[in-house]
């Protein structure tokens, strides 16, 4: 029990010393007034119009950006109020200027309303038919509205970044820096990867991340907090996971940073990633299939407690400042995601599914017919023995179950599987990598048979 509680205590003083972090980031980057970033944002929403609410990256992958949340993200920039910083911070409100402001509305259930001027200059508030904040960032920042919107239901963690570089950047700026980013994270993983785990599993990373548009993500402000947490949480897992003591501790402070940044885009994949590179590593030195399932069962556990305390915590926090009635709206919100209209909505839902699916078996098809025509791969034509072939159920199940996470994610999550399926589908990062490992781990052992039956 002494030790139990010890544990317990270590979570506590862990979590509370997160909290005063990400709320000491928030403020220090409310200090300063919005007119540093005026130029920047007024770019970026001239920028955004130009693109509109949903910009397509590119038509071959059908990859689209969903400005909607990066012209939501660089409205909340600006309307930080920095002579009131926490309340600023805790509230994010969007459209905000202290001399056209007249009111403020709450955070409402649904998908954030977005307020423009009708035919006569006067704001109006968008039905979910017209939702339109592009065209909204663009109105406010010349002074046409006047209705604020509070978005407090997240943390929206990435401000101190973005708020930071908008100094310097407008949008187009960002995404550049966050590209260069995202290339140099990318070539340091690929080498870490091969120096710990081997060449194949470098590769077969890399292929998948290539496949769910890793590069095109750099684009999107919205998605990106979330990637980088994942790149930047794996490379420092291969750098010292012979020095991590309790990687449990490790999994719950990654999910408490995931939830700070994180605008509900792909956030498994923060656990995901981390657990193949884990178990991989843990493989090399034994092979114990029970071990290593309740391993994953723990860390997800862990992992959820960290991702949902942080989130439940910014809800009661904002409640005891401001008596919003904030925890009430956010578990109406997730009700909200988590539902199911009629009938006609689960079809759809199998549709977006099914799609998810044959597109990465098309791309683990893809990759080993690739690897097979270059000869980085050989096909041994060996009957596998009964004692073989159930080491290798055995080596796989982990990762077979780690690849079914998304399944699970987007049947609890129907409402915004189906909603937000344009960027969703990148936790099929998590499916593709899995099976790759599986059928990678196929030819390990068929190679292992060959040398035992020479």
């Amino acid at each position: 029990m002494k030790k139990f509680l010890k544990k317990v205590t270590k979570y506590i003083m862990a979590f509370i010393i997160l909290l005063i972090v990400f709320n000491f980031v928030l403020y220090i980057t409310s200090l300063f007034p919005s007119s540093i970033i005026e130029k920047n944002v007024a770019s970026s929403a001239k920028i955004l119009l130009r693109e509109g609410n949903s910009y397509e990256l590119s038509k071959f992958l059908s990859i689209r950006n969903n400005n909607y949340t990066d012209a939501i993200i660089i409205n909340e920039a600006y309307s930080i109020d920095n002579t009131n910083p926490i309340y600023s911070y805790m509230t994010m409100r969007k459209n905000y200027n202290p001399e056209i402001t007249k009111k403020t509305l709450p955070d409402t259930l649904g998908e954030l309303a977005s307020v423009n001027a009708d035919e006569n200059g006067e704001a109006q508030l968008n039905s979910a038919d017209n939702y339109d904040p592009v065209g909204e960032l663009n109105e406010f920042m010349n002074g046409k509205i006047d209705t604020s919107i509070i978005y407090a239901r997240y943390w929206h963690g990435y401000m101190p970044v973005y708020r930071v570089l908008l100094i310097f950047f407008n949008i187009m700026g960002i995404r550049i820096l966050l590209l260069i980013i995202f290339i140099l994270l990318f070539i340091y993983l690929m080498y870490l990867l091969k120096k710990k785990l081997g060449i194949m599993i470098a590769i077969i990373f890399g292929y998948a991340l290539i496949m769910q548009g890793y590069f095109f993500v750099a684009y999107s402000l919205e998605s990106s907090p979330v990637f980088l947490v994942m790149m930047i949480s794996c490379i420092i897992l291969l750098k010292r996971i012979d020095k991590i003591k309790n990687i449990y501790m490790y999994f719950f402070i990654i999910a408490a940073i995931t939830n700070f940044v994180d605008y509900l885009t792909v956030p498994l994949i923060t656990l995901a990633m981390p657990l193949f590179i884990y178990i991989l590593d843990k493989q090399k030195k034994e092979q114990d299939c029970k071990k290593y399932v309740k391993i994953i069962l723990k860390a997800t556990i862990i992992w959820f407690m960290g991702y949902a305390l942080t989130w439940v915590s910014k809800w009661i926090i904002y409640d005891l400042l401001y008596h919003g009635d904030l925890i009430k709206t956010a578990i109406q919100q997730i009700l909200y995601r988590t539902e199911r209209y009629n009938p006609s909505s689960d079809l759809q839902l199998l549709t977006e599914l099914g799609i998810f699916l044959v597109t990465n078996i098309q791309n683990v098809f893809i990759f080993y017919i690739i690897l097979l025509e270059v000869r980085i791969i050989k096909i041994n034509k060996i009957k596998i023995k009964l004692k073989n072939r159930t080491e290798y159920i055995k080596e796989n199940i982990p990762f077979f179950i780690i690849s079914l996470m998304p399944f699970v994610w987007y049947t609890a999550l129907a409402n915004h599987t189906i909603l937000h399926h344009i960027f969703v589908y990148r936790h099929m990062l998590i499916f593709l990598c899995g099976i790759l490992i599986c059928i990678r781990n196929l030819f390990i052992i068929e190679k292992k048979n060959k040398i035992k039956e020479k």
